[in-house]
C-alpha cells in the first residue's frame, strides 16, 4: 500500500496513525516540518492493534486540515466499521485526565498480550503532542486523504513493536526446545544431535551459496581456473610444452628486476632467467651493491657493465667462492668504474677475475702497483681511461704499456705523473696508439719527451697536451712532424709564444685546435682568419678513452647498457 493512499476500510487506523506520528516524529533543525522515522515499512492494517491510556487532549489538538474532521469524530466512524468488519478490530481506551502524561502499548493480538505486556512504553506530554500535531496539520495536503507522514510514522512504530514481538517468540521457542527442559536424557541427546545436524546443513547451504555467488562471476580469477580444470581433464601443464628458446624470447623483453622475480617461480624459470643472453648488458650506475652482489652479477655472464659512481661494499666475493672457484673468469669486456667507491683490495679482486677486457675506465679511482699489474694482464685492452687517478708510479706505467700492445686510446691526464713516469710512458707506449691524453703534466713533460713520443707513435690522430707548462716554442716544430694528426690541444701551455702557432698552418691533416687561455680575443680572431680550414676552441673537454661524452648516460663507448624499456 502506498504512503498516503488508504481505502475507506482503513479509516479505523487513522487515530493510531496520528498518535504514532505524534510520538515518533521529531522536529527538524533546519525546517518546520516533522521528520518521520526513516526505518518504516508499509502499514499492515490487518493486524489487530490495541491502544491504552491515551490522552484526550491529543485527540482534540490533532486534526486533519483536508477534511476538517477531528479524530474524535473519526473515532465514531471507526466504531461503526468495527461492527461491520470482524477481521479488523481495534480498541481505543482513553484516560479522561488530559493534564497527565500519556503512555500506551500496542499489541498484535489477544494471545500475545501477556507476552508483551511490559515492553514498549512511551511517555509524551500533551504539550509536545499538540506541537507535533500542529506541524503535521500545517504540512498535510489540501486533499481529502490523510497525511502521508502520519502513515509513515505509524508504520515505523508498528514495525519496531513487531520486531520485538518476533524476537520474544524466537527466544521462547529456543527455551522450549532447550535440552535442559527435556524430561529424558536420551531424548535430550537425540534433539541435540538433530539440532547440530540442522546447524551443519545451514552452514553448508550458506557456503554453497557463497561459492556459487563467486563462481557466477566469470571475470573472477578462480572461476577461470575452474574452467581450465574442466577443459583440461588430463591435468597436463601446457606451458611445459614450450621450448626454452620461446621462453627466452619472452624473457628478453622483461626488466632485470622482473627477471629476478621470475627466478623464484620454478627451477625451470630460474634456469631460463639466468641465461647469459639475458644478462649481456647491465647498468648499475649510482647503485649501492651489497657484499657478494657483484659475484652473482659476474656469474650471469655480463659482458657490458656500467658501475659509474656506484658503491661496491667489501668483500665483493665470498670466501667460499674464492676457494671453490679459483679458476673462475668473468666475461666482462666493457667495464666502466668511473668515480666508483671501492677499496683497493676489492678492486684488485675484481680485476683479477677479468682477463677479457677491451675497454676499461677507472677515472678518479685510487690505484696501486698491484691493481696496475692486474690491468696489464688484459692483453686485448684497446682503451683505458685513467684520468685523475692517483697512485700511478713509473713502474706501474712501464708494466702496463709493455703488456698492452693493442692499446689504441689512453687517457692518463691529471694523474700527477713524475718525470720518470712520463719517460716510461713515451718510451714504452705501443706504436698502435692513436689517441693520447697527457694533460696536466706540469713541469714534468718537456720537449724531449715530445720528440720521443713522435719517434714512438708517428701515426697519432689525437693529442692532448693541455697544462703541460714545460713545453716551449720548439714543441710546435715537433708537432708539425706528425703526418696524421687531426686534433691538437695546447690549452694553457704558457711557455709557448703566440707567434709559434702560425706554423701549424702547414699541417694539412689538422682539423681542430684548442688553445684556451693562450690568446686574446683580437689575436684569436686574426688566427681564425688565417686558419680557414681549422676549427679553433671547439671542444672544452677531451673525449679520449672516456666511456660517456656529454649527457649520454645510457651507453658506454657507444654500446647500450640499458634495455629498450628502461
Amino acid at each position: 500500500m502506498g504512503i498516503g493512499m488508504l481505502d475507506s476500510e482503513e479509516s479505523s487506523s487513522s487515530t493510531a496513525s496520528a498518535i504514532a506520528l505524534a510520538v515518533t516524529a521529531s522536529a527538524d533543525e533546519n525546517s518546520n516540518e516533522a521528520t518521520p522515522n526513516l526505518d518504516t515499512i508499509k502499514f499492515c492494517h490487518q493486524t489487530r492493534l490495541h491502544y491504552r491510556n491515551m490522552d484526550n487532549s491529543i485527540l482534540d489538538a490533532t486534526t486533519d486540515n483536508a477534511s476538517n474532521h477531528s479524530f474524535a469524530d473519526r473515532n465514531d466512524k471507526e466504531s461503526k466499521n468495527n461492527n461491520n468488519n470482524n477481521n479488523i478490530g481495534q480498541r481505543l481506551n482513553m484516560n479522561s485526565n488530559s493534564n497527565s502524561s500519556s503512555s500506551f502499548e500496542i499489541y498484535a493480538d489477544d494471545q500475545q498480550r501477556q507476552k508483551t505486556k511490559n515492553s514498549d512504553k512511551f511517555s509524551v506530554t500533551s504539550t509536545q503532542h499538540k506541537k507535533m500535531a500542529a506541524n503535521i496539520s500545517v504540512k498535510s495536503p489540501s486533499t481529502g486523504k490523510r497525511s502521508p507522514l502520519a502513515t509513515v510514522a505509524c508504520n515505523g512504530f508498528i514495525r519496531n513493536v513487531q520486531q520485538q514481538q518476533q524476537q520474544q517468540i524466537i527466544s521462547q521457542q529456543q527455551r522450549s526446545h532447550s535440552p535442559s527442559m527435556l524430561p529424558s536424557t536420551s531424548r535430550q541427546a537425540a534433539l541435540m544431535k538433530q539440532h547440530q545436524q540442522l546447524q551443519k546443513q545451514q552452514e553448508q547451504h550458506l557456503s554453497s551459496m557463497h561459492q556459487s555467488a563467486i563462481i557466477a562471476n566469470k571475470n573472477f580469477f578462480l572461476f577461470r581456473n575452474h574452467e581450465m580444470r574442466e577443459t583440461n581433464l588430463s591435468g597436463k601443464d601446457n606451458f611445459n610444452t614450450l621450448s626454452d628458446e620461446i621462453i627466452l624470447q619472452i624473457f628478453k623483453w622483461l626488466p632485470k628486476k622482473t627477471l629476478l622475480r621470475c627466478g623464484y617461480v620454478s627451477q625451470r624459470f630460474n634456469r631460463c632467467a639466468s641465461d647469459e643472453s639475458l644478462w649481456s648488458r647491465l647498468d648499475l650506475g649510482g647503485r649501492s651493491l651489497k657484499p657478494g652482489a657483484l659475484e652473482n652479477i659476474l656469474k650471469r655472464g655480463v659482458v657490458i657493465l656500467r658501475l659509474a659512481q656506484a658503491e661496491i661494499n667489501h668483500p665483493i666475493f665470498d670466501v667460499s667462492f674464492i676457494e671453490n672457484e679459483s679458476d673462475f673468469e668473468a666475461k666482462l669486456q666493457y667495464l666502466d668504474l668511473s668515480m666508483v667507491t671501492i677499496t683497493k683490495l676489492s678492486l684488485k679482486m675484481l680485476l683479477s677475475r677479468c682477463r677479457q677486457l677491451k675497454k676499461l675506465s677507472l677515472e678518479h679511482v685510487v690505484l696501486n702497483d698491484d691493481i696496475c699489474n692486474e690491468i696489464a694482464k688484459n692483453e686485448d685492452l684497446e682503451a683505458i681511461n685513467l684520468a685523475m687517478c692517483s697512485g700511478i708510479e713509473a713502474w706501474s706505467v712501464r708494466k702496463m704499456l709493455e703488456s698492452l700492445k693493442q692499446l689504441s686510446s689512453l687517457n692518463i691526464s691529471w694523474t700527477n705523473l713524475s718525470v720518470d713516469a712520463v719517460t716510461s710512458l713515451v718510451t714504452n707506449i705501443t706504436p698502435n696508439i692513436l689517441r693520447l691524453n697527457m694533460a696536466g703534466c706540469r713541469k714534468t713533460m718537456f720537449d724531449s719527451h715530445l720528440e720521443s713520443l713522435h719517434k714512438r707513435c708517428p701515426e697519432l690522430l689525437e693529442l692532448d697536451l693541455s697544462d703541460c707548462t714545460g713545453l716551449t716554442g720548439n714543441a710546435i716544430n715537433i708537432i708539425c712532424k706528425f703526418k696524421a694528426l687531426e686534433y691538437l690541444s695546447l690549452s694553457r701551455c704558457y711557455s709557448i709564444p703566440a707567434a709559434a702557432y702560425v706554423e701549424l698552418r702547414n699541417m694539412s691533416t689538422l682539423i681542430y685546435l684548442d688553445i684556451f687561455g693562450m690568446l686574446t680575443e683580437s689575436t684569436l680572431a686574426m688566427l681564425e682568419q688565417t686558419f680557414t680550414k681549422i676549427g679553433i676552441n671547439k671542444f672544452i673537454h677531451s673525449s679520449v678513452a672516456r666511456p660517456t661524452v656529454g649527457t649520454r648516460r645510457t651507453s658506454i663507448w657507444g654500446l647500450r647498457t640499458r634495455d629498450f624499456h628502461a
